[in-house]
């Protein structure tokens, strides 16, 4: 079957804002037909999960605003501008958890939400994890906790872990 076509043919920014763009898209269908769409736009962000030396994993409960409720997840953040995805990867650990990796590995990406943004998350495991500190962003106040896998399940199983990234985490971890 031969893939069908669809054009971009404009864009247009709404608004922007750091390192995130809504821009809305005029596209031409395989079939002549003219859509608008709206993307968001987002350079990419990391997601590090952090194994101890004895196997356990470090989570970080943090305040989500959209939810307007806090989280436990595997610590994430974005890109900065003409950062490498492991660079990146090293530094939101030592922001958020205040560990350096001795070790990163990364494991695989994938896109959260194709429906609306092309932002992609580059997932990494992170071990021999080392004190290192960087300044935090102005919105980060944590609070770190250290699971096994199978509390790591328990919690998703009650409800206390609902992030699509820790998710795939978690299961990637456990396949």
């Amino acid at each position: 079957m031969a893939k069908k076509k669809y054009r971009i043919f404009e864009k247009k920014v709404i608004f922007s804002k750091g390192p995130i763009r809504l821009v809305d898209c005029k596209v031409r269908t395989p079939y002549g037909k003219v859509l608008s769409r709206q993307v968001l736009e987002h350079p990419g962000c990391v997601v590090i999960i952090p194994r101890t030396d004895d196997g356990k994993y470090i989570l970080v409960r943090q305040y989500r605003f959209p939810l307007e409720k806090h989280l436990w997840e595997f610590p994430a953040g974005g890109r900065e501008p003409g950062e490498t995805f492991p660079h990146a990867a090293s530094r939101e650990l030592m922001e958020e958890i205040g560990m350096r990796p001795g070790k990163l590995k990364k494991l695989l990406e994938f896109y959260p939400t194709p429906g609306v943004s092309g932002e992609k998350m580059h997932v990494f495991l992170a071990g021999k994890l080392e004190p290192a500190v960087a300044p935090k962003d102005e919105d980060e106040d944590f609070e770190l906790g250290t699971f096994s896998l199978s509390e790591i399940g328990r919690m998703i199983h009650r409800g206390e872990i609902v992030d699509g990234k820790t998710l795939i985490g978690f299961f990637y971890l456990k396949k």
